[in-house]
């Protein structure tokens, strides 16, 4: 394989979110809402895609300038990317590194996939206990359907 030296330019504060699954930076960017935020404030948000890894052969890449992140955005990308690393940025130093945790249990950020549920049919904040993390298994708390894979729907922030 050829020698690809890409690199993705420094921030000087913000978060970086590393060892993304390859393809799901996207993801992660459309449920954060991060180009919502990017047209607000007029920050830099870069997003690598197919960058070579070690531990996950590809992977992708997130920098936000001038962002944390709340307990649900961590937890949206615990879901996403459960093995993902998220880099604190402040003046152009780290000043926290950590891994995400996938969450006990999680808001109104999943869409139940059953169509019977309350939660889409009122307005009703949807709530979901984590019953399996290999693969990611979740149970809504109003009709205790279990969904994993491919039924996981984000809500994506516009």
């Amino acid at each position: 394989m050829k020698d690809r030296p890409i690199t993705i330019a420094k921030i000087d504060s913000g978060i970086v979110i590393d060892h993304i699954p390859a393809g799901k930076a996207f993801l992660i960017s459309q449920v954060l809402g991060l180009n919502a935020l990017a047209r607000k404030t007029g920050d830099i948000i870069a997003i690598g895609i197919n960058f070579e890894s070690q531990s996950l052969n590809k992977k992708d890449i997130i920098k936000v300038e001038n962002l944390s992140l709340t307990r649900n955005m961590l937890n949206v990308v615990a879901l996403i990317a459960p093995m993902a690393t998220v880099t604190r940025i402040e003046n152009g130093k780290v000043t926290e590194k950590h891994k995400v945790d996938v969450p006990d249990s999680v808001g109104d950020i999943v869409v139940c996939p059953d169509r019977f549920c309350i939660t889409n049919h009122e307005q009703v904040p949807c709530k979901f206990v984590i019953v399996g993390k290999g693969p990611l298994t979740m149970r809504c708390h109003y009709c205790e359907t279990e969904f994993f894979g491919p039924l996981i729907k984000y809500k994506e922030k516009n």
